[in-house]
């Protein structure tokens, strides 16, 4: 009970590399142990109680999606980088969840990762029509294609994270920036290379079968 789980600290992993990636700021990283989420929720650094079991702390493009008129982004097409972006690190953290496991990603987005996929669709329902319909598929397709691609530092961070529970923003960061060798900036890396042939083909297979 007082352990952290190796699938928290990977699946929080997993959203803290997407956040990364995209040159996104990173405020903290908290991992909980299974005693610590059955007394009750944290404190985030908002001052906002959470029940969960772990929880990055980051800059969103889209702050408050559902707060936004469906379907904004026809008439602000500079929306949709900003809104797949986003979806890209609600989806990594149950996708490498589900790497971790050998399991398909569907049962942990529909499982532990159910407030990611909610956040998700709010996300999804501000996108033009033309986009509705695979949206999902390819943001999952995409954050497969993240996490396998940088594994080694989805494990270095979920290491750390069981050591310590809660790790500052720039001490994630720079774990990153070390184990990849690599300093993303804000936008700098293109969505497009994650749309891998593989990648192109499942998102097709699976599009629309959202449930």
């Amino acid at each position: 009970m007082n352990k952290r789980p190796r699938r928290t600290a990977i699946h929080e992993a997993g959203h803290a590399l997407a956040f990364w990636w995209n040159g996104q700021h990173i405020e903290r990283v908290t991992v909980r142990t299974r005693t610590e989420a059955v007394i009750g929720p944290m404190i985030d650094l908002r001052g906002n109680p959470q029940n969960v079991e772990g929880l990055v702390e980051a800059d969103y493009f889209v702050h408050h999606p559902s707060l936004d008129a469906p379907g904004i982004a026809e008439y602000l097409p500079s929306m949709v980088e900003s809104i797949e972006r986003d979806l890209l690190h609600c989806f990594a953290g149950p996708v490498a969840e589900a790497v971790y496991r050998h399991r398909k990603s569907d049962q942990f987005i529909t499982g532990s990762g159910w407030g990611d996929r909610r956040r998700g669709y709010e996300l999804i329902s501000l996108l033009p029509a033309r986009k509705l319909l695979d949206a999902e598929s390819r943001a999952i397709a995409r954050s497969s294609c993240l996490v396998r691609r940088y594994w080694a530092a989805v494990t270095a961070v979920a290491d750390l994270l069981q050591e310590h529970g809660t790790v500052n923003g720039e001490a994630i960061t720079a774990l990153l920036c070390e184990v990849t060798g690599e300093s993303p900036a804000l936008h700098r890396n293109q969505l497009a290379t994650l749309d891998t042939r593989r990648n192109r083909q499942w998102t097709a297979a699976h599009a629309g079968c959202r449930n």
